[in-house]
Order: C-alpha cells, then sequence, then structure tokens
C-alpha cells in the first residue's frame, strides 16, 4: 500500500531543497505559456487579454441571468481562420514538448541529479514521440468521454504515465508507452484519483491567487505524480526509470 503522506512530505523536501529550484524553473515555463497564450489571444481575438475578457463578460451576464448577453458573447465568436488555427495549433504542441522537458526536469530531481535549467529543452529530442503520444491520448480520451464522462475519467487515468513512459525509457514507442501506461494502472487508479481528491484544498487556493501559487504547487504534485509512477513502475516489473535521457551527474542513479 503506497503511503501517500509521506511521498508528499518527500516532495515538499525536494521542491524545498533541490539545487535548481523547482519553484523557478516553473516560473520560467508558466511565463513562457502566458505570453504563448496571449499572442494566440492577439492572432485570434484580436487583444492580448481576449480569452479573459470574454470569459469576465460570460461569468457576469450568467451570475446576471442574462440569456440574451450570453447568446450574443456566443455567436460573436470571431471565426477561426486558417493562419490563426495553425498558430494556435503549433503552440499547443510546443507546449506539449516544453512540458515534456519539465517532466524530465522533474524526473531528474526525483533521482536526485541536479538539472539545469537547459533541461527544458530535452523534449526535443523525443518531440515526435511527444505529440504523437498526445494526439493519441487526446482521441482515446474524447471518444471515451462521449459514452459518458465517467469512462473518460477513466480513460484519463489508464493513460497517466504514458508521457513519463517516453521520456524515461527511449526504446519505446507512443504506443508502447501508452499500453505500458495501462498495465502499471490497472487497479491502481483509486489511489491515482485519491491522490489528486488530496489537492483540491489547494487547488481552490491557487485559483484565488490567480494562478500564482502554482508556482509551488505544480511541481510539489509532479514529483508526488511521479513517486506513483515509481511504483507504477515496479507493479508492471520494471525498474524505477528504465532507460531514457539520464541527468548530467556522476551517478545518475544515485538514490533520492
Amino acid at each position: 500500500m503506497i503511503n501517500r503522506v509521506e511521498i508528499k512530505m518527500d516532495a515538499k523536501v525536494l521542491v524545498r531543497t533541490a539545487r535548481v529550484s523547482p519553484i523557478v524553473m516553473t516560473a520560467i515555463v508558466m511565463a513562457i505559456c502566458f505570453v504563448l497564450d496571449r499572442v494566440v489571444d492577439l492572432v485570434e481575438g484580436g487583444s492580448l487579454f481576449y480569452t479573459y475578457t470574454l470569459n469576465w463578460d460570460y461569468l457576469q451576464a450568467s451570475l446576471q441571468g442574462d440569456i440574451y448577453a450570453m447568446d450574443m458573447l456566443l455567436n460573436n465568436l470571431p471565426a477561426s481562420t486558417a493562419s490563426s488555427f495553425f498558430f494556435s495549433t503549433l503552440v499547443s504542441l510546443f507546449t506539449v514538448v516544453l512540458n515534456g522537458g519539465y517532466y524530465v526536469y522533474c524526473i531528474g530531481i526525483r533521482r536526485g541529479a541536479e538539472m539545469p535549467y537547459a533541461t527544458l529543452l530535452d523534449g526535443l529530442s523525443v518531440a515526435g514521440k511527444l505529440i504523437w503520444c498526445w494526439l493519441q491520448i487526446t482521441v482515446k480520451i474524447f471518444l471515451w468521454s462521449m459514452l459518458f464522462v465517467i469512462p473518460g475519467i477513466i480513460a484519463a487515468y489508464r493513460y497517466r504515465f504514458a508521457y513519463y513512459n517516453v521520456l524515461s525509457d527511449d526504446s519505446l514507442s507512443a504506443g508502447d508507452a501508452i499500453r505500458l501506461s495501462c498495465r502499471q494502472t490497472q487497479g491502481y487508479k483509486g489511489e491515482l484519483f485519491m491522490l489528486d481528491l488530496s489537492f483540491i484544498g489547494w487547488s481552490l487556493l491557487s485559483s484565488l491567487t490567480m494562478g500564482l501559487l502554482n508556482v509551488w504547487l505544480t511541481p510539489y504534485m509532479t514529483l508526488c505524480d511521479l513517486a506513483y509512477f515509481e511504483e507504477g513502475q515496479r507493479r508492471a516489473g520494471r525498474g524505477a526509470f528504465n532507460g531514457g535521457p539520464r541527468p548530467p551527474e556522476e551517478d545518475p542513479w544515485g538514490s533520492v
């Protein structure tokens, strides 16, 4: 039985003591994503904060019960052009690869390594696999969700470790990583659900800070998730991190 309390305590220690700060690394990723989102808003809506403005106006109309205003907002959404669709898709794919580099960083500090800021670029080495994995998972979850919401949620848990598999074992294809994730999470989804449930309070608190708390919460949650991934690896008869890119240190397999 996995000890969630102990895992969360260990993750907090890692966030505090890692030689390259997870908080700074997360802030860099968040800043890059924020800038990209603003550019997408500018291309699609003609304003840097188009999405925020639209959401705020829609929320106000909803609270006032103004159905006409809500319909007007939805009917007057800017038409997507080929160029804006291409750009937003490109940004989405880049974000997948950027997150891959962030996961490599988190895997490294779980292993006790000093991971430089340049680690964020490590996702580029497996960009094709990450993107293909993301596309397959997105389609699969969408199709399961069409049956009902619950099957879609279960599917999300089933494929949860696929990205970690791609990044920690470069011998796996995207399909192999997804299938391995299904094995790793078999009979284990309830544990993962309880882990996510334990972060609800922090997520609500983060929303009150307009997401600023995520610079601490994101690495904390990711490191906890990786501890569960290690357990999933053992359940599948594998080492904690089989193969894949190794962090730059003399003993990359050293204990955490």
